[in-house]
């Protein structure tokens, strides 16, 4: 599952840093940002939802 994490951390930082780029340039950000972290937050949660339901019960790394 760390990697996981790992992957959906890399992922918003790369989001923030394109929210990040667009707001350096227009000086603001788009009306559309929270419905963004919304929409991943629940993608997010479902993915480690479903991770955590089918791993294994005996699983060792």
């Amino acid at each position: 599952m760390g990697g996981t994490l790992r992957m959906m951390l890399a992922f918003a930082v790369l989001v923030a840093a394109g929210f990040g780029i667009y707001y350096l340039w227009s000086g603001e950000l788009p009306p559309y940002t929270l419905q963004i972290a919304g929409t991943y937050g629940v993608l997010v949660l479902l993915t480690l939802v479903i991770t955590m339901i089918t791993k294994p019960a005996g699983e060792k790394h």
